[in-house]
């Protein structure tokens, strides 16, 4: 139902710059209702914020499966300073996620990956706070994952991501403290992004821009 739907109605770009600095945003999410409340945040930024403007593209994931949507979602990707997705578990969907991202992952100033498949989940880059080695064996995270699904007696890895990003302040003494403070954004960006209103999005769009562009 989304393939023929163009993303441009979510492009968003300031009218002037007027000397601000410009932030470029690319987002893939499943919700709809996440689309809207963006949009209210990159305007109210862009009317009233006298240093920074956003320009931003948006995509539903299932328009990914449109061969012109996925060429300008990776063109995007490719010129973003920041991207951010959720809810991708869509196997063949989440690898084109990945093929279009990864390539450019290095040259993005922060990527923000919200519960996804794991090889969505390793696109995170927030500073010093990388999922790069999900789902290895190493490292305090994937130690506290396998712990909690020791205790829970398996489930899904969605139900285990959302009880990592909801207990990861446990997590926090077992890392080094430049990584323990990125990993406290990036659980208060989560904690924006289920707020999912225009403010608290317009919150965490300005919280990357401050700590991490």
């Amino acid at each position: 139902m989304f393939t023929h739907v163009k993303s441009t109605i979510r492009h968003i770009a300031p009218a002037s710059l007027q000397g601000r600095s410009l932030l470029k945003v690319v987002y893939v999410v499943l919700e709809p209702q996440y689309q809207s409340a963006l949009s209210a945040a990159v305007r109210s930024i862009n009317e009233n914020n006298p240093n920074l403007a956003i320009e931003i593209s948006g995509y539903l994931i299932e328009e990914l499966r449109d061969a012109e949507n996925y060429a300008e979602f990776k063109r995007d990707v490719s010129e973003a300073n920041v991207f951010i997705a959720s809810l991708i578990f869509i196997e063949d969907l989440a690898e084109k996620v990945v093929a279009a991202v990864e390539p450019h992952r290095d040259s993005l100033d922060v990527a923000v990956v919200f519960p996804s498949m794991p090889q969505v989940m390793r696109l995170n880059k927030m500073g010093s706070f990388s999922m790069a080695q999900l789902g290895q064996s190493k490292g305090a995270i994937a130690q506290f994952m396998r712990k909690r699904k020791e205790k829970s007696g398996g489930g899904s890895f969605q139900d285990g991501m959302l009880k990592l990003l909801q207990t990861l302040p446990k997590v926090l003494k077992y890392l080094p403290m430049d990584k323990a403070q990125d990993a406290r954004n990036f659980m208060l960006s989560f904690q924006y992004w289920l707020g999912g209103s225009s403010e608290n999005l317009e919150n965490f769009l300005l919280m990357l821009a401050d700590k991490y562009v």
